[in-house]
């Protein structure tokens, strides 16, 4: 009875750790496929965990300013990038390529940044 009592008891807790790890979300929602590339003035530029985030307001045809929220990774993964907090300010002019959100709203997964210095930073990819 102790023996099953242990394995059950043990198989719980393994099931309870995997929990948190399926609650994190996929990256189903970005169209990987394809690469848009977005020019505008950032707004904000976070590097926090679980994943950092990049809003810059970019104007529409009609000239109309809209909010873009670029999802990055997390700060280890953007500073293997050499995306440092300091390479980006509020109203900073940059262009970045994205995956963009698969329901058309205004967003994407970062791909790569071009910061007012010409530098690129991130996966450099043809134009798109």
């Amino acid at each position: 009875m102790t023996r099953l009592s242990l394995g059950l008891c043990s198989s719980f807790l393994l099931l309870a750790c995997a929990a948190p790890a399926a609650a994190h979300h996929s990256f189903a929602m970005f169209d990987r496929d394809k690469t848009v590339t977005i020019a505008g003035t950032v707004k904000t530029f976070q590097v926090m965990n679980p994943h950092g985030w990049l809003r810059i307001l970019v104007a529409d045809a009609g000239g109309s300013q809209n909010e873009w929220s670029i999802e990055l990774g997390g700060p280890g993964q953007v500073s293997r990038m050499g995306l440092t907090e300091s390479a980006m300010h509020a109203g900073d002019k940059i262009s970045v390529q994205i995956h963009p959100l698969r329901d058309g709203s205004y967003g994407g997964q970062f791909v790569s940044a071009t910061l007012p210095s010409g530098q690129v930073i991130g996966q450099r990819l043809a134009p798109a």
